[in-house]
C-alpha cells in the first residue's frame, strides 16, 4: 500500500509524527533539532494542505504557502551544509551517497516550488507527500546511518547536557560508555559490599562506610565522604559522574565538587535505574 494514498492515512501519520515517533535520534544534538524545525514545517503545512482540500483555496491561502519556501531553503542549505562538513571531517563512508541524496532533494523541492507558483492545485498533495517522505525515509533511513559515526560530537553534546542538568540518565550514560566516554570519570560512592556486588565498568571506586539508610540523618555518610574527598586527586577539566544506589548520596557528593570547582552530575536513580533500564554490571578488580 502507498504511503498517504487517503486523508485518514495521511491524519494518522501526521498524528503519529506529532508525538516525534517518526523522527529518529541520529546521535548530533543539532541534526536532531533540525530535524523537529522540518518537523514543525511538515505540521504547519498539513494544516494548509487540509484548507486546499475543503475549499477552493484563495490567493491568500497561495501566500501562506509560498511563505514555507523561504523557510525550507534556508533549512535545506544550513543543515545539509552542516551534515556534509561534519561527514567530510569524519571521512563518512557513505559521504558522496549523502551529498547525491541531498541534491536530489533540492532539486525535487525547486521543481514543487515552481508548480506552486504556477498555482497547480497538484502541487499541494506532491509537496505534502515530498516532505513527509523526506522525514521518514531520508531522516529516519538515511541520517540514522549516521549514528555513532560522530563519536566525538556525540558524546560531547551528552555530557553538556549532563552538566549543565548537573544529572545524567542512565541512558546517555550507557551511550557515552558505547561512544568512548569522552573523558567522563565515573565515581562510585556506594559502600565497599555494595561495589562488590557489581560496578559500572570503569568506575573509580570511591567507598564510603554508611549508605544513608536513615534519609533524615545525612551526616554519617557526609562525615564518611568527607575523609575520603580530595579535590585535588580529581581534574578540573573532566566531567564526573557520581554514582550512589538510588541517587541522595551523590547529589550529597555533587555539592562538594561543586563547592570545589569541579564538573559534575549524577546518575539518575542510580546503579538501580541502570540495572532497571538492563544494563551491565562487571566485577572490581580483583572479585573476579
Amino acid at each position: 500500500m502507498g504511503l498517504f494514498r487517503t486523508n485518514a492515512i495521511l491524519e494518522y501519520q501526521v498524528n503519529m509524527i506529532t508525538q516525534e515517533l517518526f523522527i529518529e535520534d541520529v546521535g548530533v544534538e543539532r541534526f536532531n533539532n533540525d530535524h523537529k524545525r522540518l518537523l514543525f514545517y511538515v505540521i504547519e503545512f498539513e494544516r494548509l494542505a487540509r484548507r486546499f482540500q475543503e475549499c477552493v483555496p484563495c490567493e491568500d491561502d497561495w501566500d501562506q504557502v509560498d511563505s514555507l519556501f523561504p523557510r525550507l531553503d534556508k533549512y535545506t542549505r544550513e543543515h545539509f551544509a552542516a551534515e556534509e562538513n561534519l561527514m567530510r571531517q569524519h571521512g563518512y563512508a557513505h559521504l558522496e551517497a549523502h551529498i547525491a541524496q541531498h541534491g536530489q532533494l533540492i532539486g525535487h523541492l525547486r521543481r514543487l516550488e515552481i508548480d506552486v507558483a504556477a498555482r497547480r492545485a497538484d502541487a499541494i498533495i506532491h509537496l505534502e507527500t515530498f516532505l513527509l517522505d523526506w522525514l521518514q525515509t531520508h531522516i529516519n533511513q538515511e541520517d540514522r546511518k549516521y549514528r555513532g559515526c560522530f563519536a566525538w560530537v556525540e558524546t560531547r553534546a551528552i555530557t553538556e547536557k549532563a552538566l549543565f542538568n548537573e544529572m545524567i540518565s542512565a541512558r546517555d550514560l550507557h551511550r557515552a560508555l558505547e561512544l568512548g566516554h569522552g573523558g567522563m570519570v565515573l565515581v562510585d560512592l556506594r559502600t565497599g559490599i555494595e561495589q562488590n556486588a557489581g560496578i559500572i565498568r570503569s568506575s573509580l571506586l570511591m567507598p564510603c562506610d554508611h549508605n544513608l539508610v536513615d534519609r533524615q540523618d545525612t551526616a554519617p555518610f557526609r562525615r564518611s565522604f568527607s575523609a575520603q574527598f580530595d579535590p585535588g586527586q580529581f581534574a578540573a577539566d573532566a566531567p564526573h559522574v557520581l554514582i550512589c544506589r538510588s541517587g541522595p548520596r551523590a547529589a550529597i557528593a555533587l555539592e562538594a565538587f561543586q563547592e570545589s570547582n569541579l564538573k559534575a552530575c549524577e546518575l539518575i536513580g542510580g546503579i538501580q535505574e541502570w540495572t532497571r533500564q538492563g544494563y551491565p554490571l562487571v566485577m572490581p578488580a580483583g572479585n573476579d
